[in-house]
Parts: structure tokens; sequence; C-alpha cells
């Protein structure tokens, strides 16, 4: 019976081991693979006098170092493949294909954020990259969610004037393209973010330009509502002269003076 039992755990760790060194093999196909894109990358952008290329071929290199790229990835090298997917994009630029340059960018960025290579601010550095490539490209309303993305990253960092000028830009981006409603989600979120960060007097003027929009859209209600929330805002700050004037000045908006938040303005301006 022992002898049996041996036998057992003998065939057992050879299955193991079997499956160790196949799983190895599997995990390095892929790193293998991404290497000789790697080489055929750096081999296009070599002059040749011998099979007469006298420049650098940028298109076999975009596309060997974006296959790079992807196989570093699945073989689990991720800074690899995040300088692959940055390669890929200056190959891009040189080839005046600005929107393919700014997807590799972009790429880089999205393997570098969270716990990636570099992290978060590794991330923000490539899609810098991306948005300067989107905006050129008049890819502005792509260029807008990465810049939302660093605007996101600054904030959790701490950094709250690089998220505050991160969401200017966004909201200049969709300014320029008339996208009304981007323009209302962005300016919720760019208000929330500087009530949080007790940046009032800079909320004021973002509630100015997000009750201009609702108005533009003809959500009268809800520039009713961002009003009044302007006026509560003032009164927070016991500053009871603007909040009169503020009461006053709204009237300019349509049904303003028969809603029920001028009616609920009124009795704070009062109390």
């Amino acid at each position: 019976r022992d002898s049996v039992h041996r036998r057992f755990e003998s065939a057992l760790a050879a299955l193991c081991n079997r499956g160790a060194r196949a799983a190895c093999v599997a995990a390095m196909a892929p790193a293998d693979e991404a290497r000789s894109h790697l080489a055929k990358a750096e081999q296009a952008l070599k002059p040749s006098w011998m099979s007469l290329k006298f420049s650098p071929d940028h298109l076999s290199a975009s596309m060997e170092y974006s296959q790079a790229a992807t196989q570093f990835r699945a073989a689990g090298m991720l800074q690899e493949s995040a300088n692959a997917w940055t390669k890929t994009g200056e190959m891009k630029e040189q080839l005046n294909d600005i929107f393919g340059a700014g997807r590799a960018y972009e790429s880089a960025g999205a393997i570098c954020d969270g716990t990636g290579p570099g992290g978060p601010k590794a991330a923000a550095v490539h899609w810098d990259k991306a948005i300067r490539c989107f905006r050129l490209a008049g890819k502005s309303d792509v260029a807008a969610k990465l810049i939302l993305k660093i605007a996101a990253l600054k904030e959790k960092d701490g950094d709250i004037e690089g998220a505050k000028a991160a969401y200017q830009d966004a909201l200049e981006v969709f300014e320029q393209e008339e996208k009304d409603y981007e323009l209302g989600d962005v300016y919720k979120s760019y208000i929330g973010f500087l009530i949080k960060s007790n940046k009032l007097e800079d909320a004021l003027k973002a509630m100015d330009g997000h009750a201009a929009v609702l108005v533009r859209q003809k959500n009268l209600a809800f520039a009713h509502k961002e009003l009044l929330s302007k006026i509560v805002l003032l009164a927070k700050l016991e500053d009871t002269v603007r909040a009169e004037q503020e009461l006053t000045a709204a009237g300019n908006t349509s049904g303003w003076f028969t809603s029920k938040e001028c009616q609920l303005a009124s009795e704070l301006v009062d109390a």
C-alpha cells in the first residue's frame, strides 16, 4: 500500500511539474513574440543601403510597435507595453496620423493608471500627449473625456489648482464645440468639486455658467434651482448684500418671479 501511495505521489508531482512548465512556456510565448516585433520595429527605422531603403519606414515600425505593445500586455510586462504604445504614438505622429497617435498614447496611459507602472502620475503624462493629439485631430469630445480623467486624478491627489485647471479646460472644449449637454454634466461635477474644496467664490462663478447653459437648453426649472443654489451659498457666506442683488438679477431668467425657487430665495434673504 505504501508503494502504491508513493507511486501516486510521484505521478502527481510529475503532472504538476509538467503543468508548471506548460504555464511557463505559455507565459514566455507572448514576451518572445513581443521582443520579435520590437526588433522588427527598430530594424524598420534603420536605413539599409543593401535593400535601397534610404529613410525610416515609420508605417512598418508603427505596426510592429503596436503588436509588441499588445503582446507585452498579454505577458504581463506592463512597463514594456506602455513604452511600446508610446513608440507607436511617436511613429503615428511621424505619419501625420494624429488621431491614431492619440489612441496609442491613451492606451499607454490606461496601462499606467491605477496600480500600473508609474501609477496615475505616469498615466496623466501619457494622457496629456493624447489630449494634444485629439484636439489637433478635431476630436475635442474625446480629448475632454481624458481631461476629466486627469481632473479626477489631480483631485484625488490633493492637487486642487491642477484639478480646477483641468475642469476649466474641459469646459472650454465643450463650449467651443457647443455641446451643451456634456457641458452641463461637467459643470455639475466642477461645482461639486469646488464646494468640496471650499472654493466657494469659484463655485458661484461656475453656477452662473451652468445657469446660462440651462437657459440655452430651455431647462428653466433647473435654471431656477441653480439660481436658488447660488443664493443659498451666498447666505452661507453671510453675504446678504450679494444675495439680495442675486435675487433681483435672477429676474432676467424667464419665469423666475413666479417660481417656488424665487419664493424660497426671498424667504431666505428676508430671514
